[in-house]
């Protein structure tokens, strides 16, 4: 699998927060269109890739951090939310 199979919302995730949910499906769609492979999201890409989206702001920062290691492989983010399977 690869990170645009996680297309669907993740509701009910492990963490129970919408804007950390938000964030994590963010994620994916950033690691979907940029080679569509599992890896380390940077902060700084995530910012960059999210301005071109619009919308963007700092704040996001503080879910990033919680929610960028469940982003990082198949497996962790089948961890994240039961409905990213």
């Amino acid at each position: 699998m690869n990170p645009s199979d996680f297309h669907k919302f993740p509701y009910d995730s492990i963490l129970q927060n919408t804007e950390h949910e938000i964030v994590a499906r963010n994620i994916m769609v950033i690691l979907a269109r940029t080679g569509n492979t599992f890896r380390s999201l940077s902060w700084e890409e995530y910012e960059l890739e999210r301005m071109k989206d619009g919308g963007f702001s700092g704040v996001e920062f503080s879910f990033f951090e919680k929610v960028v290691g469940y982003c990082s492989s198949e497996f962790e983010a089948r961890g994240f939310c039961s409905n990213w399977y």
